[in-house]
């Protein structure tokens, strides 16, 4: 679709870093095409938060970037502050009269679709250095998702009245939000205070990104934990970095598990040593971290090497102690945490979970090798354990094993899952399965 811009041409210049006066800065216009310097995008609705933007804009002026405004508004800016004078000011991609045909919700929706792929191009053309959104709660959101558009390491920065929990809006990416407290709405010096803040973050943030390179990704392993696994994935840690590789992990949180799958769908590992699916058991009984039904596919479906153990696959996690209800209180259980109750599942479940999982890793296109522990899949899950349960674990292998086609390999070791023999073995069927030399230590 064509993209849509306009420019208004008025009288104060934005400079670029290195200019020393005012006269020596070109405005936006003068170099749009040439491109000396990328900018610093703003992005906003610049008709509801145009005093705020020419501010910023003018603050990162100061500090020397050209800036290009991305309007998401629906509606156009009646006046535009004088700060915005010369700047190079841009629609979304879509045509004016088909944001006018939707209600509000779908038209933010789509120009949230719109405006991430809008920066893609700008970044791949080499005209811009960062991306800063101001935004109440549409903003915050049509912002964030925007931003997820753009790679890791990439500045990106949302000033935010942040008026709901901002981390699924996160999806694994890392974006910075600052809160306003008060509304973005009238500048006010508390204000003016929080968005030089954010000036000065993004400008930092500008002069000092660099690409991750091809050969850092190479030597980098994503792993999954949970404190019922930590002995494993500090095992795992110096197994990793003795073949020479750097570890990636994340917490098995829900959220954890949704960022692991961004990462690897967005190339950044050379394998993946899943140690910890707990969160497959949220996803089918209703616990409470769930990390979406993406959760055990991305590796499979971009073919990246994957060793996959049951860490935590014997629990679900629920809420604090005192929310447990009848039914979960009749099963063995215990409280990690104060906001955390570990409860175990039981052979039936425990079916449940392995034709799901056993669902998802059939479905790998790559090298795919599932680790099994076979005295116990969590800290309290070996003998003499809260959880302990082997009627309930044999369950789990015997459907796996008449699940599973002979594409996945399945290798069982006689150990717990926390235990180095196992983390060890583990490890090197990683190893393999990237064709790394294991070790000499091993």
């Amino acid at each position: 679709m064509q993209e849509h811009f306009f420019v208004f041409k008025l009288s104060v210049r934005v400079g670029r870093p290195g200019a020393t006066t005012a006269a020596d800065r070109p405005s936006p216009v003068q170099t749009m095409h040439a491109q000396p310097q990328p900018t610093i995008v703003l992005l906003g609705a610049l008709d509801t938060k145009g005093p705020e933007l020419g501010f910023v804009a003018e603050s990162l002026a100061r500090r020397g970037w050209p800036v290009r405004i991305l309007h998401i508004g629906i509606r156009e800016p009646a006046t535009l502050p004088p700060q915005l004078a010369g700047a190079d000011i841009r629609h979304v991609a879509v045509a004016p009269e088909e944001l006018a045909s939707l209600g509000k919700v779908p038209a933010m929706a789509r120009i949230a679709a719109t405006a991430g792929p809008q920066l893609v191009d700008w970044l791949s053309r080499g005209e811009i250095a960062g991306v800063l959104a101001l935004g109440g709660g549409v903003g915050t959101w049509v912002g964030a998702e925007a931003m997820r558009a753009l790679p890791f390491g990439f500045p990106k920065l949302v000033v935010s009245t942040l008026p709901y929990d901002i981390r699924p809006l996160l999806h694994g990416r890392d974006i910075v939000f600052f809160s306003s407290v008060a509304d973005i709405l009238g500048l006010n010096p508390e204000l003016r205070a929080v968005l030089s803040n954010a000036v000065a973050a993004i400008d930092g943030m500008a002069r000092t990104w660099t690409p991750l390179s091809g050969e850092a990704i190479a030597h980098t392993i994503g792993a999954t934990g949970l404190g019922i696994t930590t002995p494993a994935l500090l095992a795992a840690r110096d197994c990793i970095e003795a073949a020479g590789f750097e570890l990636a992990s994340f917490h098995a949180n829900g959220l954890g598990g949704a960022a692991f799958e961004e990462w690897i769908g967005q190339r950044m590992f050379r394998g993946v040593l899943d140690l910890t699916t707990s969160e497959l058991t949220s996803e089918l009984f209703g616990g409470i971290a769930t990390a979406g039904p993406e959760r055990l596919t991305t590796a499979g479906r971009l073919g990246v090497p994957q060793v996959v153990c049951p860490g935590g696959l014997d629990i679900v996690s629920r809420g604090p102690l005192a929310t447990l209800d009848a039914a979960d209180r009749a099963r063995p259980h215990y409280a990690h945490s104060p906001t955390f109750t570990h409860v175990r599942i039981d052979a039936a479940g425990m079916r449940r979970v392995a034709a799901v999982l056993a669902a998802r890793l059939n479905a790998a296109t790559g090298p795919t090798v599932f680790a099994l522990p076979l005295k116990g899949f969590s800290a309290e899950g070996r003998p003499g354990g809260a959880v302990h349960d082997p009627s309930a674990d044999e369950a789990f292998r015997a459907e796996l094993a008449e699940r599973l086609t002979p594409r996945v390999r399945v290798v069982e070791i006689d150990a717990h899952i926390n235990d180095p023999l196992f983390v060890r073995r583990a490890c090197d069927l990683l190893f393999e399965a990237i064709g790394a030399p294991i070790p000499d230590s091993h």
